[in-house]
């Protein structure tokens, strides 16, 4: 109990003394830039750069990031603010936009990722983030066991951080809004774990985990980084008045090389989207993609919508389990499955890496699967069209599917009931990662 009592007290001096908001970048040595198209905006580009005497240098190519689903909000304490231009506040769903440090690394494993030098702490049960603005813990990062039961009861709401491991198994601890806080203007600010579906935050800014690691090790405690977080107008306004790098060395935004597929629910918003390879529930038990959306081409996309509408009128639903899939995945998938009958030669490719191939099954109201003849990629005999030692209900159930599938212009796969291709699908084979098509 003492020992966490002093790591508590010795955190409250490390915010004290480190979360003053900076008015340029002049006092630090290492920077992450964060741009976003708007201030609504909810995608960010994120950027690196080291201060080499007096210029700054990047370092390596830009990483894809989300914010807040409402995109950004000026911290109050700014100078930079004009008129018309929104403020973070408590629970708004804005990340804050301004300059603030990043001091501490925080995560469930007990110790940090090799070569983070960082001040670490562990997330343990019972380590809250206040974000009660009436309580003199708000916005103060607590374990909750090591307080009186009188203690416990000063603050009515927090975040239970060890209940949230998909996204805060690793983090960076934001300093925004940490000296002297001020009530009401947004508490809990972190760079955290995207979440597999890769939608975006309630205010913090979240990457893919590598890309977190990444940026672990390369923060060093003695160049004083910091977080700069502004949409891009912004930030050609302000960049000289706060030493930032110019405007040049973060680019133009990405370009949309991935502009000719789209999210299936941009056409069809109630279908249910299942991608088994942004988790582990496939037949690799590694999660392969960044997140959990449904993108495929246009024209395939309305079919997807064709068929949905049909099957509403049965008080069913597609569930989608695979869509588009990069090249690299093709790869990894043969080199497991050499088996052109259930895995497409990569040196051919697949319709999934030209966006115009779908996995599919059918759920009920309640989003329950209907009974099929097999679980997905189950690379059997039992999995194809032509099996028939199935249950009656089996056998409606991939009827149904196939007829309806086939008069919305798609083709089945002989040999995996769940496999659809566009018949009128083709063109060439895509290779972006869902790093960058999640942005």
């Amino acid at each position: 109990m003492l020992r966490h009592l002093i790591q508590l007290i010795l955190l409250f001096c490390l915010l004290a003394s480190k979360t003053g908001y900076s008015r340029d970048a002049s006092g630090h040595r290492q920077i992450i830039v964060s741009v976003t198209d708007s201030w609504s905006g909810s995608r960010a580009d994120i950027y690196l750069f080291e201060r080499k005497g007096e210029s700054w240098q990047r370092l390596g190519e830009g990483m894809s990031a989300v914010v807040g689903s409402l995109g950004l909000g000026w911290d109050s304490t700014a100078s930079s603010r004009a008129p018309g231009e929104p403020l973070k506040r408590e629970g708004d769903r804005k990340a804050p936009a301004g300059i603030f440090p990043i001091f501490l690394a925080m995560g469930f494993p007990p110790l940090p990722p090799d070569g983070v030098t960082l001040p670490y702490k562990g997330i343990r049960e019972g380590t809250h983030c206040v974000d009660d603005s009436s309580s003199p813990y708000y916005n103060r990062i607590v374990d909750g066991s090591d307080f009186s039961g009188a203690a416990k009861g000063e603050w009515n709401s927090s975040e239970r951080m060890w209940e949230m491991p998909e996204v805060y198994r690793l983090l960076l601890v934001v300093g925004y809004n940490m000296d002297k806080p001020i009530p009401g203007d947004g508490s809990c600010i972190f760079m955290h774990v995207r979440r597999s579906s890769g939608e975006p935050t309630y205010g913090c800014t979240a990457l893919a985990e590598d890309d977190l690691v990444k940026v672990m090790k390369w923060l060093k405690p003695g160049e004083n980084p910091a977080l700069v977080q502004l949409p891009r107008d912004v930030y050609d306004r302000v960049w000289q008045e706060w030493r930032l790098p110019p405007p040049a060395l973060i680019g133009e935004e990405t370009e949309k090389k991935h502009s000719s597929l789209v999210d299936v629910r941009s056409m069809a918003p109630d279908v249910v989207v299942e991608m088994r390879y942004a988790g582990i529930d496939n037949f690799t038990r590694k999660r392969i993609y960044d997140c959990g959306r449904c993108f495929l081409k246009p024209e395939t996309a309305a079919k997807v919508a064709d068929a949905q509408r049909e099957l509403r009128k049965r008080g069913i639903s597609l569930k989608m389990w695979d869509c588009y899939r990069p090249l690299s995945a093709q790869r990894l998938f043969w080199s497991l499955v050499p088996d052109p009958r259930f895995v497409a030669d990569p040196k051919t490719g697949s319709r999934h890496n030209r966006g115009n191939a779908v996995d599919v099954t059918l759920v009920d109201e309640n989003g329950r699967e209907l009974d099929m003849p097999t679980g997905f990629d189950d690379f059997s005999s039992k999995a194809g069209h032509g099996e028939t030692r199935l249950p009656a209900r089996v056998i409606e159930n991939r009827r149904l599917l196939a007829e309806t599938m086939e008069k919305a212009g798609f083709r089945r796969l002989q040999s995996e009931w769940w496999h659809y291709d566009d018949s009128d699908g083709s063109g060439e084979i895509i290779d972006i990662s869902f790093n960058e098509l999640c942005r």
